[in-house]
């Protein structure tokens, strides 16, 4: 409090004295400086306390995000586990997949063939054949030789009963339409047909024939000479042929 104040203060006391008036600005200079020192001493402290409380608080607060951050790692650790479990679920899936895409190309090829057979069924009994008329056909192929093996055949012959297009050429019709016109003249030579073999440059040579089966490439009309008709050609087999179909349509009548 200042000099002043304190003469407003103590303007109504006319008695008041000059030295009254000092006594009491030294003691409220004294109480204002002893308030000051106790705020100084004071403040100090104060601060020290609310540094420890907020550093007890950020504690508390770095417990509690170390916490979540733990509980967040746990996570993380289960999502690439469940990552993981489906990618395998994933390629189980596209390998099922294609073990299906497979499945359904093999049903539906066994469907098609299915399809492919019933229809072969449907026309199969809509143009049926009898039996006897099989055995027909079947008999008159073969009293025509046409399914027999050649004469000179020997286990590993390759040929065919029928002649292939090479046979034929390497025949004696194609190498008599080779000949020149003044050698054979379509006809055999006596001493060949005497001996009953047909000349060298008429008779096809085979790897696997020897010299000795030469013999079955004469004509047709020379095999009754040595004894090599072949089988179908005689008349015991065309009269069992004809009883036989006889007999397949009789029966066929018979049926019906």
């Amino acid at each position: 409090m200042h000099f002043s104040d304190l003469c407003k203060t103590s303007a109504p006391h006319a008695s008041c004295s000059l030295i009254h008036l000092f006594v009491l600005y030294k003691s409220s200079t004294a109480k204002t400086s002893d308030q000051w020192r106790n705020t100084r001493q004071t403040e100090p402290l104060f601060s020290v306390f609310q540094i420890l409380e907020v550093l007890v608080q950020r504690d508390r607060e770095f417990q509690e995000l170390m916490a979540v951050a733990q509980s967040q790692g746990k996570l993380h650790e289960e999502m690439q586990r469940l990552e993981k479990e489906v990618e395998k679920r994933d390629s189980d899936i596209q390998q099922l997949q294609k073990q299906l895409k497979e499945a359904e190309h093999i049903l539906a090829t066994a469907v098609y063939q299915a399809k492919e057979k019933l229809k072969s069924i449907d026309k199969a009994r809509k143009g049926s054949v009898l039996s006897e008329e099989l055995i027909k056909y079947a008999h008159r192929i073969s009293a025509s030789n046409a399914v027999c093996a050649p004469l000179n055949w020997v286990p590993g012959d390759p040929r065919r009963p029928y002649p292939t297009d090479l046979e034929m050429r390497s025949g004696m019709l194609g190498l008599m339409a080779n000949l020149p016109s003044n050698g054979v003249n379509g006809h055999l030579p006596g001493d060949a047909l005497a001996a009953g073999r047909l000349p060298d440059v008429l008779t096809p040579h085979y790897p696997w024939q020897s010299s000795d089966v030469s013999v079955g490439m004469l004509p047709p009309h020379h095999g009754s000479d040595l004894g090599l008709e072949p089988p179908g050609h005689n008349k015991e087999n065309e009269e069992d042929v004809e009883n036989m179909s006889t007999d397949s349509s009789s029966s066929s009548s018979d049926s019906d």
